[in-house]
């Protein structure tokens, strides 16, 4: 277990020390910054432009955790300690760490000093951070000065440390559960944070295709797209998008195109969709599927729509049913599931009724090609313990 005291240390870029200069701050030598815990209390601190407008960048020496402050005002400058403290504890809530941790990271970060940047290694991994916050233009917020969002997003990008591969969140967690004098594999003594449960249902008439998940609140729909992908066994082949109504519509029983007729209040793109932002008569807001958390939308409504594959038109109704407090964990989890969705590229509905014709009939000239071609195009028949250890996996 690490022990309290001053041991945060800021050390910043020369533009970032060029934009203190008025604060006369002294500076420690780069080789007296030693907090005592291999950096895990110190950052380094970049100050970049981003569309055009000021922000400063700030990178966990050890876990290489991002936090990113747009246009922040002179004061937050000028208390650049409490600023960067403030961020740490939203930017952690944020990852569904538990407050009594948070408060014990922060009071053994102490009082801050103030130091250059520390070779050549940090620096370039701190570019590296800043490079990629272009990657995420729909993520910002005009208003908060603390970014949480795009910070929760950065730490999802791997990152190598040593010879292994991590998310900073991961190495965050780990990192903590040391400071906590805890085992690596205990970080789930260290969340707290709310999960969705949801239930996802192929609007498909005549078919029973279902499944029910649960999912932390704090998901960005890129997520939640990322998990029903896996929890159907689509192959992730095609656009997507999320359609959230201005209004609790139910489209059961209706024909698949009315939902396009629903009056829309969000519409959440597949980051892949390049034609993003063409419409320009749009009446609704539209943002990428990385850019908008679960939660978001789930405060306000009990439902929204997912459509896959543009061209067969795949609508999936997602319904909140219930919300779980306190849990420890950080993955999805498939509680049931029934069905089997339609094969990809088959046709649409009408291609799946026709299919389902074919394969069930034996003397039918297609019967031989269309079960070989299916063979490839159908989902896997796995169980829903196959399923859930997939979603550890990957998440």
């Amino acid at each position: 277990m690490l022990d309290g005291g001053d041991k945060m240390y800021l050390q910043c870029t020369k533009k970032m020390l060029d934009r203190m200069a008025k604060q006369n701050i002294e500076l420690v030598p780069v080789d007296l910054c030693d907090d005592g815990a291999d950096g895990f209390y110190s950052w380094h601190i970049n100050y970049i432009t981003i569309n055009r407008r000021k922000a400063i960048v700030c990178m966990n020496n050890l876990t290489r955790y991002p936090i990113v402050l747009y246009r922040p005002k002179p004061k937050d400058i000028a208390q650049l300690e409490k600023t960067i403290k403030e961020a740490i504890r939203t930017a952690f809530r944020q990852e569904g760490v538990q407050e009594d941790v948070i408060e014990e990271y922060l009071c053994n970060c102490g009082n801050a000093m103030y130091s250059k940047t520390a070779g050549s290694s940090l620096v370039a991994y701190l570019n590296k951070i800043c490079e990629r916050i272009n990657y995420y233009p729909e993520i910002f917020d005009e208003k908060p000065t603390i970014q949480s969002r795009l910070s929760f997003a950065l730490s999802k990008e791997i990152s190598k440390y040593d010879k292994e591969y991590k998310m900073p969140s991961e190495k965050l967690l780990q990192e903590l559960c040391r400071m906590k004098g805890l085992p690596e594999k205990e970080w789930r003594q260290l969340i707290q944070m709310d999960y969705y449960q949801l239930l996802v249902r192929m609007v498909l008439e005549g078919h029973n295709i279902w499944c029910r998940i649960q999912i932390p609140s704090v998901f960005s729909f890129k997520q939640l797209h990322d998990v029903i992908q896996i929890v159907f066994d689509w192959f992730d082949c095609h656009l997507h998008e999320f359609l959230v109504p201005d209004g609790n519509y139910e489209i059961k029983g209706l024909d698949e195109f009315e939902i396009f007729e629903l009056p829309i209040k969000t519409r959440i793109v597949d980051s892949n969709n390049f034609d993003f932002g063409d419409l320009d008569l749009v009446d609704y807001k539209e943002v990428y599927d990385y850019g908008i958390r679960i939660s978001e939308v789930f405060e306000h409504t009990n439902r929204c729509y997912y459509i896959y594959d543009f061209g067969d038109c795949w609508i999936h109704e997602i319904i909140w049913e219930k919300t779980i407090h306190n849990c420890h964990d950080i993955h999805p989890i498939l509680l049931d599931k029934e069905g089997s969705r339609p094969p990809e590229n088959v046709g649409g509905e009408g291609g799946y009724e026709e299919y389902l014709r074919v394969i069930s009939d034996p003397q039918s000239p297609d019967y031989e090609f269309m079960i070989k071609w299916s063979e490839i195009t159908k989902a896997d028949d796995e169980t829903v313990e196959e399923i859930n250890r997939r979603l550890k996996y990957f998440y």
